[in-house]
């Protein structure tokens, strides 16, 4: 049974000022709250955002991407024209949400965009560090104080317990119960390492576990439960924000892995062994330049054996990959010419799955046996001399990103050797309109016309 006090710390619940909830930060001094100032941040949880800038008045400040926060800030108390803004499809400020809100006097104000970017909704999580700071003004004491918000739009109600890193759930109390655009009474409580527990609304039945988290300055501090792009099933995470811009996040320790393979071999359909202590996966006749499936798991290191699948002769053996909660990785094979001939390799790269309304993130990997290579992005009228975006310096297995206005482009993979151009790949248009996340391989291949492909993944 859990208990209705904390075992072995202190805690304490008050009621919060203002609108809606209250909230933190994590320096490692203690923080002083001036009588007559107000304290202002905000944090970006709006599911396909732009990069978002919290305006009051005439000042616009810095923006953040989603799942990121601004540092916390003195503003002046009063009536103040709170706004976001955005960028749309052309790359120019939009105002997304704008409200009169009162900054009132000795109190900070947590703003949370969240919701649909499309129609998204301001959350104002204001409270008085008037009671923590008198208690950390004790000598003997060392407090902070802990809230939590409920961001992810279709996820269910979850209460949230917290208990000490060396204590189980059931030493646990309860932090708070919350529904979507809820925030929690905050808590103050003895500083030190914690594990934060969810489950369903009404239940003890544990679907989310953080490992220990360090709270261990004498200040506020805001969990943010939102959503999440990685491999759970439940398509959520929690992070700690805290006055800085160092946000947090914590993947719960059930979740989930997802991996999938993509063979580079041009001259075998390959047989992939993923084996760890606990479980094994087989992607059998996986043809050259194939993808296969994703495939779930439990997190783990795992050693990835590659068989022909023809013969069954052993290419590779063994090799480690790890992956992590909430990972979702892809599983490369590719040849690699050494000294002593050719050489079958396996590497692992991270997949991002996070939705973007006017861009997508492009991500390239070569095993061309060239290097120093240039990637561009080509519109209709566009030549190599006038496109606008481009990857450079590509070289064998090292990934590069960029992110790219969705619409319609052709593809050209240039080298240069001895100041002279080659083009080494050319596609022709291809449409990027319902892209959020691209990954494209660059493979040597006899059998094209110019001895190399791009392959889609």
């Amino acid at each position: 049974m859990l208990n209705n006090k904390l075992k072995g710390f202190a805690v304490l619940t008050f009621a919060c000022l203002g609108v809606t909830a209250c909230g933190g930060s994590d320096n490692n001094k203690d923080e002083d709250t001036s009588k007559t100032d107000t304290y202002v941040q905000f944090y970006n949880a709006s599911v396909g955002s732009t990069a978002t800038a919290l305006k009051i008045g005439d000042k616009t400040y810095e923006s953040v991407s989603y799942a990121d926060a601004m540092p916390r800030f003195t503003s002046t108390p009063g009536v103040s024209a709170v706004e976001v803004m955005g960028k749309d499809a052309s790359n120019k400020d939009i105002s997304l949400y704008k409200e009169d809100i009162d900054l009132k006097t000795a109190t900070d104000h947590f703003f949370v965009l969240h919701g649909d970017f499309a129609s998204p909704s301001l959350l104002n999580i204001n409270y008085s560090r008037t009671e923590l700071d008198k208690q950390n003004a004790e000598a003997d004491k060392s407090k902070m104080q802990l809230l939590i918000a409920h961001t992810a739009m279709d996820a269910p109600a979850y209460d949230a317990y917290i208990a000490k890193a060396d204590q189980s759930f059931a030493d646990a109390v309860m932090l708070g119960s919350v529904s979507y655009g809820d925030v929690s009474t905050p808590q103050i409580l003895d500083t030190g390492d914690y594990k934060v527990y969810l489950a369903p609304a009404g239940t003890t039945n544990v679907s989310y576990t953080t490992a220990s988290i360090n709270f261990k300055s004498k200040v506020p501090y805001k969990l943010i439960l939102r959503e999440s792009f990685g491999a759970s099933d439940a398509k959520i995470s929690l992070d700690s924000v805290d006055s800085t811009t160092n946000v947090r996040n914590h993947v719960a320790l059930e979740s989930s892995v997802g991996f999938r393979v993509f063979n580079g071999l041009a001259a075998h359909n390959v047989d992939v062994k993923v084996v760890s202590n606990k479980q094994e996966a087989l992607f059998g006749n996986v043809a050259p330049f194939g993808v296969t499936a994703y495939q779930g798991a439990e997190f783990n290191d795992f050693g990835v054996s590659v068989f022909d699948h023809t013969s069954q002769a052993k290419l590779l053996d063994n090799v480690l990959i790890t992956l992590n909660q909430d990972d979702i990785k892809t599983i490369f094979i590719y040849e690699q010419a050494t000294e002593e001939g050719s050489q079958v390799k396996a590497m692992e790269m991270k997949q991002t799955q996070t939705p973007s309304p006017y861009s997508f993130k492009f991500d390239i990997l070569s095993f061309a046996d060239k290097s120093n290579l240039t990637l561009y992005f080509l519109k209709a009228n566009d030549t190599i001399e006038t496109a606008t975006y481009k990857i450079s310096a590509i070289n064998p297995t090292a990934p590069q990103s960029l992110v790219v206005p969705k619409g319609e482009y052709s593809i050209k993979v240039i080298a240069v050797e001895n100041g002279t151009k080659t083009v080494v790949y050319a596609s022709e248009m291809m449409d990027f309109n319902n892209e959020d996340n691209v990954t494209m391989v660059l493979n040597k291949d006899a059998s094209t016309s110019f001895g190399y492909n791009l392959v889609k993944l």
